[in-house]
């Protein structure tokens, strides 16, 4: 993606853009566009930097994304996934089949050549920062736990 498109993006009005930080660095980030009436955002782009790719922060940022997007009303993420990153949108719960209303969305997002609609669903019953925390307790074994605190 062109840098021009992404200071584009990121200085426009309407959208919104949720950084990551490890010290005073910022080493990844998402932009996106909420449609609050129609309860969804389209991400127009999520991007970890290369040197701290595959260590779990494109997944840290995706969760804080989902939490800071529900008091917003938003139920749904909708992005175009280049062949490079379905892999991670697929990890990060989003799907081909896109289960919204087309009414809700048609119009709204623009199409990409070349990209797949992917969509993801936002649970509020699930706490997406709390997530790898709820796999651990899932994954110890269950006869050396006594008693699990609420």
């Amino acid at each position: 993606m062109p840098r021009s498109y992404i200071v584009r993006l990121v200085l426009d009005r309407k959208h919104r853009s949720l950084c990551l930080c490890k010290g005073s660095r910022i080493i990844g980030g998402i932009c996106f566009r909420p449609f609050h009436s129609q309860g969804f955002a389209e991400i127009v782009f999520c991007a970890v930097t290369s040197s701290e790719q595959v260590r779990g922060y494109g997944s840290k940022l995706m969760n804080a994304f989902k939490e800071h997007v529900k008091p917003m009303g938003i139920e749904y993420f909708l992005t175009y996934a280049d062949n490079f990153a379905i892999g991670y949108f697929k990890k990060q719960g989003f799907t081909k089949k896109v289960t919204m209303p087309a009414e809700r969305w048609t119009g709204y997002i623009k199409d990409y050549d070349g990209g797949t609609l992917m969509e993801c669903k936002i649970s509020s019953l699930v706490c997406y920062t709390k997530i790898r925390k709820m796999i651990q307790l899932q994954r110890y074994p269950t006869h050396l736990i006594d008693y699990i605190p609420n």
